[in-house]
Order: structure tokens, then C-alpha cells, then sequence
């Protein structure tokens, strides 16, 4: 009982930092497009894609292998702290270097200065990964929903401020610096773990095996999300880029908002239980189920209110509507492959993990390069529905398969335990989507604001789907009905005390 209410509290507050986190970047981010355009975001994103891909060599895998491993002693996160502060200096110098390559491939010369400024955020990232491994291995999701709620709120601000300034692409840059910097400011104040100028290669080597193997799946997963950006990129410049970034970011918010949390608590509840089948398997299916009661819905409504979303956002936006439809949809499908990631780590299987992301990246680089060539003569909206769509080929069709069979078989799930996991939620989808369809396909807003029908449509696919999804799920609906008795008894509480 303990270890339960020591997993739903984690998951309480994970949520948390996630929703309050993607609640601000995503009222930061629609304001910021408005205020700037497709090319300063396309800019900045190719910068962030090649900074981000260096700040991948900080991690290595040691995050996961210090939230997986079983015997953790101090030595270990000293080891991996001086090693990542080492490393950020050399990186440094390597992203300098090699920035004007990256902006010259990019046909965006402007992409060399802004990635040297956001260098800074290497060293940064450095001092912050064996804080935030702690916490999240202690489940202490409090502090990390504090660091990075607060982060957000002030960058998003510091943002909007450069941006009304006139700093155009500098603005997202100042506004990412100033994100990293908060919050690592904030992870250092929460955590009661500081370093020793200590340093032990045997400790280092007894997490090499699980890192190397995790890091190379880390680096498939960055490549096959990344892919798709790095190939407008290349083809087309910054304006494709800006236009899907924006819809992936949308598509990704709603992902993150929703599944992250549950997906971020489960390897440490995973690798709990991994000498334990039977529990493991209950705990999986706790997984399925909550991610899929709250994803599947807001997918659905999120590919149904695509166009007044972009139309409200910005007219300059509008290219990216198909795309965002069809990535809305690849998110639903993909939300039932999220956890056997997690699953392998924590069953030390890391190796596998690694195997099957390559394999993933392959696949969905021909699918691009073949995409790619087709739309290239093509309109902007065609070149970004197009890569959408082959991302959709690929995630849907070939990985969500493979994925889920892999999770069943591990944890003992049969297909009849799937489905009536996830019932509830599609019959919920099935109506926000069909209800939100029905009104557009009435013309009663047709003349309306883009926002106003943006909110309306938001409302009636809530009012038509959360009843199903209640009326179906029978925890979920003593859930909320105990969050609400006990809602009224403080209320009430409160008037008798006044």
C-alpha cells in the first residue's frame, strides 16, 4: 500500500510539473508566433537540433543507469558528475567549430551565431543531469515540478519581452538560455546532493555497460524524432522548418502533457518490480490505461480542431494544418508503444532497446528521403504533409506493432487485456471527434473569430467526451468522485471553521 501511494503521489506531482510546464510553453509559444514568423522559428530550431544533439554526449546513458541501478553509492554520481563537466568543455569547443558547417547545409548562414550562443547551455545541462537523476530515482517529483514550472514561467517571460523588443530570433534564443540557467539554479537549491572532488574510473565502468547500450537507444530516438526537421532543413531552409516545428511542438505538448508523466515514473515503478511478473504486469496495465484515458481523447480533439488552432495562432501559420492533423493522429498510435522503452530499461535490457530504435530511425529515413523527393517541387503544405505523413507510415503502421508486442510479451498482457484497457478512452475519442466534425460540417461557426471557434469546438468535444469516458471507466469514475467529496468537505470545512 505504501509503495502504491508512493507511486500515485510521484505521478501526482509529475503531472504537475508536465501540465503546468506545457500549459505555459504552450501560451508562450502561440504568443511568440504571433510575434515573430516561420523563419525565426525554423532559425533557431536547427540551431537547437545540433546543440541538443551535442548535449546528448553530457547523459550517455548514466542518467537512466543511475535511476536503474539496484546498489548506488556515492562514488557512482560523483564519477558522472566530473566526467559530464569535462565533457562540456570539449563540446564547447566542438560546437563552435563545427556551427558554420551545420548553417551552411541549412542554407540559414545567421543558424552559426545563434548556435554559439546557445553553447552556453552545454556546461549548464552538465551540472544539472546527476541532480535530476537523484530525484527522479527517489521519486521526488515535487521538486522537479517546482524547478521546472518556475523555469518556464520566467524564460517564457524574458521571451516575450526580447521578442516586443525587436530581438526576432534572439528573442527564442534569450528565452532558452535563461530556461536553463533557472532551472538549474532551482535543481541545485532542491537537491541536498553536492559533489566531491572525488573520481573513480571502477565506479564509472560499473555504469558503462548499462549507459553504452541506453545511449545508443537515446541516440535513435533522437535521430528518428529529429529526422524529419533535419530533412526540411536540408532541402528546404528555415521556413519548412519553422511551419513543422510549431505543429510537432503542438502535437509533442499534448504528448508530453498527457503521457510523459506516467511514461517519466514508470521506469523507476518498472524496475521496482522487475523481479516480480505479476506485479510488473498489473503495474503496466495501470500504465496503459491512465495514459490512454487521458491521450486519446485530446489527440482526437486536437486533430479536430487543427485549423481554427493554426487560424488563431497566426494566418502566416496555416501551412502547418494538415501536418498537425496527421501528427495528432501519429501521437494517438504511438502512445501504446511509450512504455516499452522504460520496460527494457528496467529490465536491464538496454541492448535490445538500442537494436530496435536503430531499426526504427532506418525505416523512417527511407520513408522521408522517399517523401522528400516527392514533395520537393511541391508547395509548402504539400512539403510538410508530406514528411507528416511518412512519419505517420512509420510510427503507426511499422513501429507501434513491433513496439506493443514486445510490451505484451514482456509483462504478460494478452490482447484481450489491451483492449479493455483502452476502450473507454477510444469510445471517448470516437465522440470528441465525431461531435467536434458535426459542428464544423454545419457551418453554425463558419463566420465566427478563429479563436471563438477554437474555444467553442474545445468546449463541446470536452462535453461530448468526458461523460463516455466516466460512464465507461468505472475507476476513473470513483476517482474523480472522491477528488470531488473531498473537495466539498474542505469547502464545507472551511465555511463552518469562518
Amino acid at each position: 500500500m505504501a509503495q502504491q501511494k508512493s507511486f500515485l503521489n510521484a505521478l501526482k506531482w509529475s503531472y504537475t510539473a508536465n501540465w503546468g510546464q506545457q500549459g505555459f510553453t504552450a501560451l508562450f509559444t502561440a504568443v511568440l508566433a504571433s510575434l515573430l514568423g516561420p523563419h525565426d522559428f525554423g532559425t533557431v530550431s536547427i540551431a537547437l537540433i545540433y546543440t541538443g544533439f551535442l548535449q546528448m554526449f553530457l547523459d550517455q546513458g548514466f542518467v537512466t543507469a543511475l535511476i536503474q541501478k539496484k546498489e548506488l553509492e556515492r562514488e557512482h554520481l560523483d564519477a558522472v558528475f566530473w566526467m559530464d563537466q569535462v565533457l562540456s568543455l570539449i563540446l564547447i569547443a566542438v560546437s563552435i567549430l563545427l556551427s558554420g558547417w551545420w548553417a551552411r547545409k541549412n542554407h540559414a548562414p545567421e543558424v552559426a551565431g545563434i548556435i554559439a550562443a546557445l553553447s552556453l547551455c552545454i556546461p549548464i545541462q552538465g551540472m544539472s543531469l546527476v541532480q535530476n537523476a537523484l530525484l527522479s530515482r527517489q521519486m521526488d517529483f515535487k521538486s522537479l515540478s517546482i524547478r521546472s514550472n518556475v523555469a518556464v514561467l520566467i524564460s517564457g517571460m524574458v521571451g516575450i519581452g526580447m521578442a516586443l523588443a525587436g530581438f526576432r530570433a534572439w528573442a527564442l534564443v534569450g528565452q532558452q538560455i535563461v530556461k536553463d540557467s533557472t532551472a538549474a539554479v532551482l535543481l541545485w537549491r532542491l537537491s541536498s546532493w553536492r559533489p566531491r572532488f572525488e573520481f573513480s574510473w571502477r565506479h564509472l565502468k560499473d555504469l558503462s555497460g548499462f549507459s553504452a547500450s541506453n545511449f545508443l537507444a537515446l541516440l535513435g530516438i533522437y535521430a528518428d524524432v529529429q529526422a524529419a526537421s533535419i530533412l526540411l532543413g536540408l532541402l528546404f531552409g528555415p521556413v519548412p522548418v519553422g511551419l513543422y516545428k510549431i505543429a510537432e511542438r503542438m502535437a509533442n505538448g499534448i504528448q508530453a502533457a498527457v503521457t510523459s508523466s506516467i511514461q517519466a515514473v514508470s521506469l523507476p515503478e518498472f524496475s521496482r518490480w522487475q523481479d516480480n511478473p505479476e506485479a510488473l504486469r498489473k503495474s503496466a496495465l495501470v500504465c496503459i490505461r491512465l495514459c490512454a484515458s487521458m491521450a486519446l481523447p485530446a489527440f482526437a480533439g486536437l486533430a479536430a480542431v487543427a485549423g481554427p488552432l493554426m487560424a488563431t495562432v497566426g494566418p502566416k501559420w496555416t501551412p502547418a494544418t494538415d501536418a498537425l492533423r496527421i501528427l495528432s493522429v501519429l501521437n494517438a498510435a504511438l502512445m501504446f508503444a511509450y512504455f516499452t522503452g522504460p520496460l527494457l530499461q528496467a529490465l536491464s535490457r538496454p541492448h535490445q532497446l538500442a537494436i530496435l530504435e536503430w531499426a526504427r530511425t532506418a525505416v523512417g529515413a527511407v520513408f522521408l528521403v522517399v517523401a522528400g523527393v516527392f514533395v520537393k517541387d511541391q508547395s509548402v503544405t504539400w512539403q510538410l504533409a508530406g514528411i507528416a505523413l511518412a512519419r505517420f507510415i512509420t510510427g503507426a503502421l511499422i513501429v507501434t506493432p513491433v513496439f506493443v508486442y514486445i510490451f505484451m510479451r514482456l509483462c504478460k498482457i494478452s490482447l484481450r487485456d489491451l483492449f479493455s484497457a483502452c476502450v473507454p478512452s477510444m469510445a471517448a475519442s470516437l465522440s470528441v471527434g465525431s461531435a467536434v466534425m458535426l459542428i464544423q460540417a454545419s457551418g453554425w461557426l463558419a463566420n465566427s473569430r478563429p479563436g471563438f471557434v477554437l474555444a467553442a469546438e474545445v468546449v463541446i468535444g470536452s462535453v461530448a467526451g468526458l461523460p463516455v469516458l466516466l460512464s465507461l471507466d468505472g475507476e476513473l469514475r470513483g476517482a474523480v468522485g472522491r477528488l470531488l467529496q473531498r473537495g466539498l468537505g474542505v469547502q464545507f470545512a472551511s465555511k463552518r471553521l469562518i
